[in-house]
């Protein structure tokens, strides 16, 4: 999987399970320590520490949480343009995040998906989708 859309997916994996009374106490950890680590990579890449951009990484993570079908692709823009390239730390975190989230997917591999010049891709469950080229 593309390491932005990886991150951002369990974001919105994270932050809904995280809000469950049965989550486990490991998913709401490994949950905040991403969204901490991506508000932190945000910021410090893209101007070695502007707290405007921490607050505005904030909000948008925050609607991310609210609403993820609407804000879940310009999050993920917004993303690959402050951190073109995510460190193994980030990537690392969110498959941790996962890997809790899902066990059995995580082993099969479900997670582990490179797409390379693709054109109309989707990855995942239950997904509906129109392409206009």
């Amino acid at each position: 999987m593309e390491p932005i859309s990886m991150i951002v997916g369990a974001l919105v994996a994270g932050s809904s399970a995280a809000l469950k009374d049965t989550a486990s106490q490991a998913v709401k950890d490994a949950y905040s320590g991403l969204r901490t680590l991506v508000i932190h990579h945000w910021n410090n890449q893209v101007s070695g520490n502007d707290s405007k951009l921490e607050q505005e990484a904030n909000i948008l993570i925050s609607n991310l949480e609210d609403d993820p079908e609407t804000f879940q692709v310009p999050v993920e823009k917004k993303l690959s343009e402050s951190i073109p390239e995510p460190s193994a730390e980030l990537v690392d975190k969110a498959q941790a995040l996962y890997e809790l989230l899902d066990k059995n997917g995580f082993d099969t591999g479900k997670y582990n998906v490179t797409v390379q010049g693709g054109k109309g891709v989707q990855i995942g469950d239950n997904n509906t989708q129109i392409n206009k080229f």
